[in-house]
């Protein structure tokens, strides 16, 4: 089904290159972070325990601007997608459970037709889900979703990407406003939210299946912007929140009940946690989530540091218990 979800529309196949077959590898520095600074030995925020986090930084000037991430079933492994159209890669190093590290990091541009990476307005990459054989990325400024193939590994392939067809009305949001929050909901379907598309008291998103577009919104906390989403394994969504000024970082994390996720619905989340200093926060752009072994849910969020020097990439991991 699947399959037939997200076939191309006839006329719209598009040939694109990822281009991971050249992914360099690259040095990455990871330093653990305490969640509270200030306070090294507090481990809660909200209904989340902290479990390890790091500071990330690299001398390659490609990497950092983390928009979107995708963590495997196992939790070793994180493909993340970024605002400059790379795709970065690392295994994840833990010890007694916590994230310490990473290792083996590589990163590759996604190029166009012609093999050459994604210059703007093109290479506005925003967020990305996993679908059966593939994933989907979702771009700002030239708005637009694609569809990439990815190997037996589930890495990304150096071709046989193509163009899927967009509600007509995501032409109508704004350069830096378009489909920040994607996540596959339990049936196969994608729900997407865009960042900044306002309707009535929310901001505009979709229910999409293949060519179908049913329309919903979402409604944020004043203030605050929807910038991903992640699909817990009983099918509720979490949504992750926005706040970014010049004198303001924070984060926060609402759950929508899979029951409320219907065309026409207006979607109101309950609130999970919220980030704000003194804990570590920055610009959260990515958030996943994936089974805990030992019952509830693991949690990784990301910040985009926008590939500037007052900002930090972030990579938080937390434990949530599996009904809230």
């Amino acid at each position: 089904m699947l399959r037939r979800t997200w076939a191309p529309a006839a006329g719209l196949a598009i040939a694109l290159c990822v281009g991971i077959a050249t992914a360099e590898e690259i040095t990455v520095i990871a330093l653990p972070v305490a969640l509270n600074p200030q306070d090294p030995e507090r481990t809660t925020v909200g209904a989340l325990e902290y479990r390890g986090g790091l500071r990330l930084a690299s001398g390659n000037a490609a990497f950092g601007g983390i928009s979107g991430l995708r963590v495997s079933a196992d939790g070793t492994h994180l493909l993340a997608i970024t605002d400059r159209a790379a795709w970065f890669q690392s295994q994840l190093v833990y010890r007694d459970g916590l994230l310490v590290g990473m290792a083996n990091a590589d990163i590759a541009p996604i190029r166009d037709a012609s093999g050459r990476p994604l210059v703007p307005p093109r290479s506005d990459a925003e967020s990305f889900v996993r679908v059966p054989g593939g994933l989907i990325a979702g771009y700002e400024r030239a708005h637009r979703l694609v569809h990439y193939e990815v190997d037996a590994e589930g890495r990304p392939l150096p071709n046989g990407a193509y163009m899927l067809k967009t509600p007509p009305q995501l032409q109508n949001a704004p350069n830096n406003g378009g489909l920040e929050a994607m996540t596959v909901l339990a049936d196969g379907r994608l729900l997407a939210i865009t960042e900044e598309l306002e309707t009535g008291d929310g901001f505009a998103g979709w229910i999409i299946a293949g060519d179908t577009f049913e329309p919903l919104s979402y409604v944020a906390m004043a203030g605050f912007n929807p910038t991903d989403a992640t699909t817990l394994p009983n099918g509720d969504v979490l949504v992750l929140e926005r706040r970014f000024t010049l004198f303001e970082r924070v984060g926060r994390i609402v759950r929508i009940r899979a029951a409320d996720i219907r065309p026409g619905a207006r979607l109101m989340g309950a609130e999970v946690a919220r980030i704000a200093p003194p804990l570590q926060t920055d610009n959260f752009e990515g958030i996943d989530a994936v089974p805990d072994p030992q019952g509830g849910i693991r949690l990784f969020l990301a910040s985009d540091d926008n590939f500037g020097p007052l900002q930090r990439t972030l990579l938080l991991q937390f434990w949530m218990p599996a009904d809230l």
